[in-house]
């Protein structure tokens, strides 16, 4: 016998495995009808099977705990464990060995969280640079930009001329203009 899980869905439909029993091929009702008792199911349609077969479901939720017991009793309820004592001992022995293994990594963790000393360490001043954020750089404007320019000793006369004619002639921000000089004088 097969055992099959009947059940009426939230719109009132009856399903038994995953398709609805109206979906399901007139044979296989059939069964279903015979396991749960239905009179001469093979002369009834497959929509009379399925109402009669939503009828007993319905009354059978309505009935006690041990009338629905002994309904389903034709269904075969019995463990995997005494069907196959051999795979049973297996994985039991299997569960075991994860247990312990388990256990003994919790025991390993807790024993180096004992062996390590928590030291305290003094911030320098490397470390409070990573941490806090820098300021945003201020904007440069054109007046600060050529007066750094023309401050600046390892340019000659010309190359100050064409940086401040970039500055007005707004070919490059004033921040690039002066990372300009100060590469250039840092070649010459």
């Amino acid at each position: 016998m097969v055992s099959y899980v009947l059940n009426v869905d939230k719109v009132g439909d009856l399903k038994f495995g995953r398709k609805k029993c109206r979906l399901h091929k007139k044979a296989e009702v059939v069964k279903v009808a015979k396991d749960y008792g239905i009179s001469t199911p093979n002369k009834k349609t497959v929509s009379e099977l399925c109402g009669s077969l939503k009828k007993k479901i319905q009354k059978a939720e309505q009935i006690s705990r041990e009338e629905v017991k002994k309904i389903l009793a034709n269904q075969n309820n019995i463990p995997l464990a005494k069907l196959y004592p051999e795979a049973a001992k297996k994985r039991a022995a299997a569960k075991k060995r994860a247990e312990k293994k388990a256990f003994d990594r919790k025991v390993a963790v807790n024993f180096m969280k004992g062996m390590v000393t928590k030291r305290i360490v003094t911030p320098t001043r490397a470390t409070i640079r990573a941490v806090m954020p820098m300021p945003k750089p201020q904007p440069l404007t054109k007046d600060v930009a050529r007066k750094r320019i023309m401050a600046m000793k390892g340019l000659n006369g010309r190359n100050k001329f064409s940086l401040v004619n970039r500055l007005s002639l707004n070919q490059h921000s004033p921040r690039k203009v002066v990372r300009l000089a100060r590469e250039l004088a840092r070649l010459r």
